[in-house]
């Protein structure tokens, strides 16, 4: 059998490493402005992704970067 440990290292990586390719594009919202996501980069430790957020249309802003922490227990 795994160890607990190493499985959730395991699932922690996985879980981060999608969250990271579905992060990337823009909203599409019914009211307000459309945002655009862009991963920046993806913590050493599969424990972080750091993501730009800019807001589009109709008035473009500065882009603000946001650090996602993933936290992943066995239970």
């Amino acid at each position: 059998m795994a160890d607990p440990i190493d499985l959730t290292t395991d699932v922690q990586a996985y879980a981060l490493g999608t969250l990271a390719e579905w992060i990337k594009g823009y909203t599409v919202p019914e009211e307000g402005p459309q945002q655009k996501y862009t991963l920046r980069a993806v913590g050493e430790d599969d424990r972080s992704i750091d993501v730009q957020v800019e807001t589009c249309d109709p008035f473009p802003s500065d882009p603000k970067v946001f650090r996602i922490w993933l936290e992943v227990e066995a239970l």
